[in-house]
């Protein structure tokens, strides 16, 4: 409401009230927020003491995140006093941290998976060594029998020899069978603790950067309402930042949809891609969409690196048709036929040329998650007639 004291005063009040209670890391954000008031009144100089008096308490408490976003704070506020190497140096460090926030839990749970899988390589081999040593040995009795029924007493020595042969041989079977049975008991919870390891990492995805993604929507939003009376300008970029931050939720949704899966059916996939063509129709009334669907094999799967690559090239496709073709009709059609697929995505749109290498980088990336899936990917275009998207199986015979 343009109140700065009042706001203020609150801000005071807040932290008071959190030195009671020893609330380092409320205290922290309070000096931020309290930051935050000035540089809304136009007072950058006022507001960086208190940026600076933020930083040492969240570092001493591993508050990474709002040491990311003091450090963006105290960047914009150098860059308005125009100390162009000060607002340089704290963005540097804002960038820094936003890495490392971003990739420092995927790391962890990466390594100590992969930690669990030389684990089960060298439990493997071990197994593998005793059953060789246990032929190993099988093999030296034998021997041992040849020599005494040489000795002349072939037929007791022979005897007794079979008897010995035959309980190894019960012994060595009875030997592998348990090393088969603690082989698939390894791999079983091995697999248990990738598949634990697996909703984890998802469910951290959705808790903690989902959370953040929708702190920054809300932050934007009330930023838009406190700076109403400025240009439009700067509430369109406001608003573009907002959406983009609502589309990268929508990304991660379906990331962790896939995450959360072993294999993704042929109707998870139809239906994740019928709601993204009612998203399209939302946002595109004149555009006219059409989905076909031929399927033989009813309980087709894909796995899920599979399904969540070729849900993505699709999303593509129909984007680019939106977004830069003025395509009139977009068509996807789907033939599943001895377990392979093959999907093709027709608009009519402008099209372009191709040989021009402008295709630009949603194309080289669609190619790329077609090579991460072994999959056949091609376009074809010509200016003025449409575009042409083909994805299918390897060594695919299907026609369409």
């Amino acid at each position: 409401m343009g109140n700065f004291d009042l706001a203020r005063d609150y801000f005071y009040k807040a932290k008071a009230i959190r030195e009671e209670i020893n609330d380092r890391k409320g205290i922290a954000e309070n000096f931020t927020q309290i930051g935050e008031v000035y540089m809304a009144e136009g007072k950058p100089a006022v507001a960086i003491p208190f940026f600076e008096k933020s930083l040492p308490i969240a570092r001493k408490e591993d508050y990474r995140f709002l040491m990311q976003y003091t450090y963006q704070q105290l960047s914009e506020a150098f860059k308005q006093m125009q100390q162009t190497d000060s607002a340089l140096y704290y963005f540097e460090k804002y960038a820094v941290f936003k890495d490392s926030i971003n990739s420092l839990e995927t790391t962890k749970q990466i390594a100590a998976l992969e930690i669990e899988f030389e684990t089960e390589q060298k439990e493997n081999q071990i197994l593998e060594q005793r059953a060789q040593l246990a032929e190993k040995d099988l093999e030296v009795r034998r021997k041992n029998t040849y020599v005494y029924g040489s000795l002349g007493l072939a037929i007791i020595l022979g005897l007794l020899g079979y008897l010995i042969y035959t309980r190894q041989k019960q012994k060595n079977r009875q030997l592998q069978k348990e090393n088969e049975l603690q082989v698939a008991l390894a791999k079983i919870e091995t697999q248990n603790r990738l598949e634990e390891q697996r909703l984890r990492i998802s469910r951290d995805l959705h808790d903690n950067i989902g959370s953040q993604l929708t702190f920054i929507i809300i932050s934007l939003d009330n930023l838009n309402y406190m700076l109403k009376d400025t240009g439009q300008e700067i509430k369109d970029r406001i608003v573009a930042i907002s959406s983009f931050t609502s589309v990268t939720i929508n990304e991660l949704r379906d990331t962790v949809w896939a995450m959360n899966k072993e294999s993704i059916s042929l109707i998870d996939l139809k239906n994740r891609i019928e709601a993204l063509i009612d998203k399209a129709r939302e946002s595109n009334a004149k555009t006219q969409f059409e989905i076909q669907l031929q399927d033989s094999e009813k309980h087709f799967e894909f796995s899920a690196l599979e399904g969540i690559n070729v849900y993505r090239i699709i999303q593509e496709a129909v984007n680019n048709a939106l977004k830069y073709a003025a395509a009139q009709t977009i068509c996807v059609k789907m033939k599943i036929s001895d377990f392979k697929y093959k999907i093709v995505i027709l608009d009519d749109g402008i099209g372009f040329d191709i040989n021009e290498g402008k295709s630009g980088y949603g194309i080289s990336n669609m190619q790329k998650r077609a090579n991460d899936i072994d999959a056949d990917f091609k376009i074809s275009t010509t200016v003025n007639k449409g575009t042409k998207i083909l994805l299918q199986s390897k060594l695919e015979k299907i026609t369409m």
